[in-house]
């Protein structure tokens, strides 16, 4: 029920879980911190509507950090515009690119921020990391954009299985002259004109410019995913 998650831990540099059953939350306290014991903090998340209560996940040491909004959206409907026309994408299998963290807008909505010691060139680093995956393993798929002046973002989807497309990660470049609602269009409409019909993805309720971003492109939302921290050396009623 509680494990490792490697991608976390290779990014914080030592070891994080991930709590993937909510029945850990019905252990006694002193199994809870013994099974979280090896991990610096343990993720949990799950859609709202089966959330268990909060006064549960409190006892346990869970804290909120975060909800995401779930969608679909049908990228045969976004369509290109003049505007998109003047911007050129290619994916890593046509020009080979990776992401440093040093390229990238920071992200202001973000989870992570809560961890104790996180500072912003870390979150961008996790981002850079991120990136530099998803483009390892689906290179087809992730876009470089730009226009006329240079590169001005990227946007990385994932094909999962029997699935619709996954619009995993957007972001502008650090000088981007471009708006995300331009970035995003222009990869909508071009993975529409590589054969994708339906996309989907999640994004922080938080992060309004970019609900009304897919709001305006057509974005059907469907649920919402909460996420929760506990940190390393939690005692009930207290996180330290």
């Amino acid at each position: 029920m509680l494990r490792e998650h490697e991608f976390n831990t290779k990014w914080w540099g030592s070891p994080v879980g991930i709590l993937d059953n909510p029945a850990f939350l019905d252990l006694e306290s002193s199994l809870q911190r013994q099974a979280c014991a090896p991990y610096e903090w343990v993720e949990y998340s799950t859609q709202l509507d089966n959330a268990p209560a909060p006064e549960k996940l409190g006892r346990a040491g869970f804290f909120s950090v975060d909800s995401h909004i779930n969608f679909r959206i049908n990228l045969s409907r976004v369509g290109s515009t003049q505007s998109t026309d003047q911007l050129m994408a290619v994916d890593a299998e046509e020009a080979k690119f990776e992401v440093s963290s040093g390229e990238i807008r920071t992200f202001a909505h973000e989870r992570f921020r809560f961890l104790p010691g996180v500072t912003m060139d870390r979150l961008d680093a996790r981002y850079a990391l991120w990136s530099n995956q998803l483009i390892a393993q689906n290179p087809a798929w992730c876009l470089q954009i730009s226009d006329r002046t240079g590169i001005q973002g990227w946007f990385l989807a994932r094909v999962d299985e029997d699935k619709p497309l996954n619009l995993t990660l957007a972001m502008l470049k650090s000088d981007a002259q471009i708006s995300g609602h331009l970035l995003f269009q222009k990869a909508m409409s071009e993975f529409a004109r590589r054969g994708a019909r339906i996309g989907e993805a999640s994004f922080s309720v938080t992060n309004t410019p970019v609900m009304n971003i897919y709001a305006s492109l057509g974005a059907r939302f469907l649920s919402v995913r909460g996420y929760w921290h506990r940190l390393s050396g939690h005692r009930r009623g207290d996180v330290g």
